[in-house]
């Protein structure tokens, strides 16, 4: 076999490697690509989820303020003022509590389901790659 056999043997060798690295790069690339896309569709819904939830938090914390202030307008004596505004700031404080805990859990989904897609699709990726 010639030395310029040898080379071209070489080159076309050298060829195709590069060629599947290129290829599984590509692959790579475009698999990466849709799991932004499937997280970035993820995300966007479930901040729709926590907005809606956070109006929602809303229009029941302001409904809370204007029943009592209904309450108080109807209070006959003081002590009703105070028993009025016991009452409310206890069930205030335990509609914050639940409703803190409820952001918290749908912040954590939001976290999770929108990191997951990428997660996968980075880890198929490098299986494409290697």
């Amino acid at each position: 076999m010639s030395e310029h056999d040898q080379s071209r043997k070489f080159t076309d060798k050298s060829a195709a490697i590069a060629s599947e690295t290129l290829a599984k790069g590509k692959a790579a690339v475009e698999q990466s690509a849709r799991a932004v896309e499937q997280s970035y569709s993820a995300t966007v819904e479930n901040v729709r989820d926590f907005n809606i939830k956070m109006i929602d938090m809303a229009q029941t914390n302001a409904e809370a303020v204007f029943e009592l202030a209904r309450q108080l307008a109807t209070a006959k004596q003081p002590t009703d003022f105070v028993e009025l505004w016991t009452a409310h700031a206890k069930k205030q404080f335990e509609t914050l509590s639940e409703q803190t805990k409820e952001l918290s859990t749908l912040g954590q989904k939001i976290a999770g389901e929108s990191a997951a897609p990428i997660a996968r699709g980075v880890n198929q990726a490098f299986k494409k790659a290697s």
